[in-house]
């Protein structure tokens, strides 16, 4: 992808337009609140909330006193605010992402969630790694800084081979403040992802992943005995129709796993093909896992 690419993909005024209309979506893991993310706290706004029961300690000046006399029980109204939060786009940059345009939709995904995200005053932060984190632009909020991100976007190509977990593991060690992850990758690590996604909830990071796959991917196009190179490890390969039929039973059984897995984590979880148009998955598929 050039440096001029990403930002001409998103010249087209009625798609900066229709961007405006969508509005990130984070859950409070403590509450399990879908929504905008927001922070309930006794006194901290105006706009009333719930009530709960009196706890030692609290603050009297929020206790309902027109409840008390109807109860004889002490009640504290609690208010909420909205509160900007800390997304961090994380992108897959190994060799497989090249294939079939992988990497090119990521990028062009990471674009359109973090206009969205600075849209409403959310801090970004962007990540490319592929054995490891490779780089990345810290986060921060603004207009001018959504420039930034773009050419840092516009300047990432395939690099090493894959190593989720490490990478993830890295990514957990580094001095980030609780908020939003989304993995963009194609999740085709042989040795899982698993260990580095529960280091990242242990630092009770909200996650979203937004498996991408090439056409390709999905439903190889081989009928006979071919020969191919692997990606990552330019390794040749001799394959078989029937290899294939073994090569779609095991996708479909890691893809069903790993979507297993995250919905036992409360993590978010999408596949998506790198052949469908982005605005359909933008305004169709993401709603309700990145999107509201």
């Amino acid at each position: 992808m050039t440096r001029s690419d990403l930002r001409r993909r998103f010249a087209d005024e009625s798609l900066w337009k229709r961007l405006s209309a969508l509005h990130l979506l984070a859950r409070q893991r403590a509450e399990g609140q879908a929504g905008p993310w927001t922070t309930r706290r006794a006194g901290m706004s105006l706009e009333f909330a719930e009530h709960r029961e009196y706890y030692p300690g609290d603050d009297f000046r929020y206790v309902d006193w027109n409840l008390y006399g109807r109860l004889d029980r002490l009640f504290v109204k609690v208010f909420h605010r909205e509160e900007n939060i800390s997304v961090y786009i994380v992108i897959d940059t190994s060799r497989s992402m090249a294939v079939g345009g992988k990497l090119s939709y990521a990028t062009e995904l990471a674009g359109a969630l973090a206009h969205v995200a600075l849209k409403d005053m959310n801090r970004v932060g962007v990540f490319a790694f592929a054995q490891r984190i490779i780089s990345g632009v810290p986060a921060r909020s603004g207009a001018v800084h959504l420039q930034k991100i773009f050419s840092f976007l516009e300047g990432l190509e395939p690099l090493e081979q894959t190593s989720l977990s490490a990478a993830l593991e890295e990514l957990s060690k580094l001095p980030l403040r609780r908020g939003l992850i989304v993995l963009l990758s194609d999740m085709l690590d042989p040795e899982g992802c698993e260990h580095g996604l529960l280091h990242l909830l242990v630092k009770r990071h909200e996650i979203a992943i937004v498996q991408i796959l090439a056409a390709h991917d999905l439903d190889p196009p081989l009928h006979h005995e071919a020969r191919l190179v692997d990606s990552e490890i330019a390794k040749e390969l001799s394959v078989s129709s029937s290899a294939v039929a073994r090569y779609r039973q095991r996708l479909l059984r890691y893809t069903q796993n790993l979507e297993k897995f995250c919905r036992t984590h409360q993590i978010r979880y999408k596949l998506l093909s790198a052949a469908r148009p982005l605005e359909r998955a933008l305004f169709e598929d993401l709603r309700g896992v990145l999107f509201v």
